[in-house]
């Protein structure tokens, strides 16, 4: 009985001593405070940050799947949804969709397409195209940055068109119009900036770091 009575009280011993562990013990020379030593956060996986801009699905036709921010996997969708900084948008085998932005402008994007929008801050739009082929339209005084496997793109106002094969791992940047800043590291880890301007294509190589500007 004794036993059981000393158990019993080296477990509240111990579960008391796991509990004040779990605080950060602060000491002020006017008081003494507790506080969690895991603090509550404000980053949100449901919600994304207030100041991200919304876009939207405009247009669909065909096969368009798109991922929210929440969601494991991708849901067809048949008419417009919001977007907003974390969600995907795949384009299939004959799914063509048009995606504006506040600001920023137009994305039109063909079948086999994936993108992936990584930031959606006024301070400067991130977008991943993962796949395929999409034309930006930039009509809006928000930069927009497009990261194409180790390609970054940076169209000013203007339109460009973006292929991605990731089989060949072939990029190809086309300027219809306006211009674009084009900048990658190469096999020895330089830095090389660029701008390809209208009328031009910049067909880059992702395995050799190597491109090439071709005149229309």
């Amino acid at each position: 009985m004794v036993k059981k009575i000393i158990l019993f009280t080296f477990s509240i011993a111990i579960s008391t001593i796991l509990v004040i562990f779990g605080y950060l013990w602060e000491s002020p020379r006017d008081s003494q405070l507790l506080k969690p030593f895991f603090p509550k956060t404000l980053f949100s996986i449901e919600n994304a940050p207030d100041q991200s801009l919304i876009g939207e699905v405009a247009s669909v036709s065909g096969n368009i799947a798109w991922q929210s921010r929440t969601a494991n996997y991708a849901t067809l969708i048949s008419s417009p949804v919001k977007l907003q900084q974390g969600e995907e948008i795949d384009a299939q085998n004959n799914g063509n969709a048009v995606i504006s932005f506040p600001g920023v402008g137009e994305i039109t994007v063909f079948p086999n397409t994936q993108i992936n929008f990584i930031q959606t801050l006024p301070a400067n739009v991130v977008v991943e195209q993962k796949q395929g082929l999409s034309i930006y339209d930039k009509n809006g005084n928000i930069p927009i940055s497009i990261r194409a496997l180790d390609l970054l793109i940076n169209p000013t106002e203007g339109t460009c068109t973006v292929s991605v094969d990731k089989d060949s791992t072939e990029i190809i940047v086309t300027v219809a119009s306006g211009s674009a800043t084009l900048a990658f590291n190469n096999i020895n880890n330089v830095t090389n900036i660029l701008t390809v301007k209208k009328g031009y294509e910049y067909v880059f190589n992702n395995n050799t770091k190597v491109g090439r500007l071709k005149s229309l």
